[in-house]
């Protein structure tokens, strides 16, 4: 399968519109897909920002001319009912034709807690959105009317009155062996997070083939993407720093946990080591140094990457990608 570069233009690390901006110029440098993070509470507190993905995508579209747009991640499970999810992304697409997916995953505490005080266990939320996809898919073909009872979410005489005219692409999260064996069962293609090469290679990719192969799908026609953070800039210590903002991303009890207090994922972001960061995301002085980052993820089996800029010098970051890009889909 054919290596897509994609650009995570975050509204939770940027102003809205300066991340706007980001994906007007990353389609012009060779970008083939734009990605926003659909969160309320971002993963840093101090300068940070944390604005509404859907409107965000809406305006994101109309200032590109071809760029894919999609989430990364939406929850569909608590403080979104799936029903609206699915009437949002429908519409999104059948405004922009071939260009609107959506990637959806259980979700973390640092979204859902302050909306809805609610945090259910990792295999119950699991299994809330699995639900979900189900219904957002009834919805999403369904020619009639749909009712439906399920365990967590029920709809009656529900039907949406505006489709696309195609599948609207759906990536689902799969971080461990069962997310992502869930991921090739109930989606059309994965989305990860950074890890470690042996664990994308050895577990996450196998499992969810697996779980593609037991649902009657073709993995060979699966995307297997990932969203991984990456700074560059001339002083390697500059670019390793720049990532500093996602490291909370890096701490196990962020997703185990009930936190969702920025200051507090802040504090345990700034105790993360150096080596750590440099270790899980892609930290480079050129393009050079991009391109071999990228490409031992590309030996891992991953596809489609969806590369959030935490570069010192944003617009550098982005523009860096005319030599990278040519590059790593040679």
């Amino acid at each position: 399968m054919e290596t897509k570069i994609g650009y995570f233009a975050s509204i939770e690390q940027y102003k809205p519109m300066d991340a706007l901006e980001q994906a007007v110029r990353a389609e012009k440098v060779g970008f083939e897909s734009i990605w926003v993070d659909d969160h309320f509470h971002p993963w840093y507190h101090t300068d940070a920002q944390c604005g509404q993905a859907w409107a965000w995508m809406g305006a994101a579209l109309q200032a590109t001319k071809k760029a894919f747009v999609s989430t990364c991640i939406t929850c569909p499970i608590l403080r979104y009912n799936p029903g609206v999810v699915a009437q949002t992304f429908a519409t999104l697409r059948q405004m922009y034709p071939n260009r609107v997916g959506i990637a959806v995953g259980a979700g973390e505490a640092l979204n859902e807690v302050p909306v809805t005080a609610q945090w259910p266990s990792v295999p119950e939320r699991q299994a809330m959105t699995i639900e979900a996809v189900e219904v957002m898919k009834k919805l999403w073909e369904s020619k009639t009317p749909v009712s439906f009872t399920g365990k967590y979410y029920n709809l009656e005489k529900a039907f949406l009155y505006t489709k696309p005219d195609d599948k609207v692409p759906l990536y689902f999260s799969g971080m461990g062996p069962k997310g992502a064996k869930l991921a090739g069962m109930h989606a059309d293609h994965l989305m990860t997070v950074s890890a470690d090469t042996d664990t994308l290679k050895n577990v996450t990719i196998p499992k969810f083939e697996e779980g593609a192969k037991e649902a009657g799908k073709d993995p060979k026609k699966m995307e297997k993407a990932m969203l991984i953070w990456y700074s560059v800039d001339p002083d390697f210590d500059k670019a390793v720093e720049g990532n500093r903002f996602w490291a909370g991303c890096l701490v196990p009890s962020m997703f185990k946990y009930r936190v969702s207090d920025p200051p507090e994922v802040e504090m345990h972001a700034d105790l993360v080591h150096s080596d750590v960061i440099q270790k899980n995301f892609l930290c480079a002085t050129d393009a050079e140094g991009l391109i071999t980052e990228i490409e031992r993820f590309k030996q891992a089996g991953i596809t489609h990457f969806c590369l959030g800029n935490s570069s010192p010098n944003v617009n550098y970051g982005i523009d860096i990608f005319k030599d990278v890009i040519p590059a790593v889909k040679g």
